[in-house]
């Protein structure tokens, strides 16, 4: 099994990381960080196109892009000592976190999440809210201020 942190360069995936890191530890489980790279922003300016009408290869190398900034992240939250798997993915950041923990067996899914108003949080459309919903498995919320 493994523990899916899901990351984005924000003011709370340090925390993230780490929570994942601990808990990868104390169920000595794989850690595997996952950026995802929402679908409107890999099109860009492709007006009309859908990810399907895309050539593999610029998915691919994407995806490795992605990866690589997932590993750039935990490398700021830990140390070297700690091992991980990086992934990278075009879709929905919601589709492709779910996705990711179903192809990975995850164990748990720690993701980070804004505090917001009473009125924020009553809408719809938040990752954080999407990932909690369809998860199969156990969610990990880490909140910051």
């Amino acid at each position: 099994m493994a523990i899916l942190a899901a990351v984005e360069d924000n003011e709370y995936a340090n925390e993230v990381v780490r929570t994942a890191a601990d808990m990868a530890r104390a169920y000595d489980d794989e850690l595997v960080a996952l950026h995802v790279v929402p679908q409107g922003e890999f099109l860009g300016d492709r007006q009309g196109t859908s990810l399907a009408s895309v050539d593999a290869e610029p998915i691919e190398q994407a995806e490795q892009e992605a990866a690589e900034q997932a590993k750039a992240v935990v490398e700021r939250a830990l140390d070297d000592s700690v091992e991980v798997t990086a992934r990278g993915r075009i879709d929905d950041p919601a589709d492709g976190i779910l996705a990711v923990a179903d192809e990975i067996d995850a164990r748990f899914v720690v993701v980070g999440a804004r505090r917001r108003s009473p009125v924020g949080k009553a809408v719809f459309g938040s990752t954080t809210q999407s990932v909690l919903l369809g998860a199969d498995q156990p969610v990990v919320t880490v909140m910051s201020e």
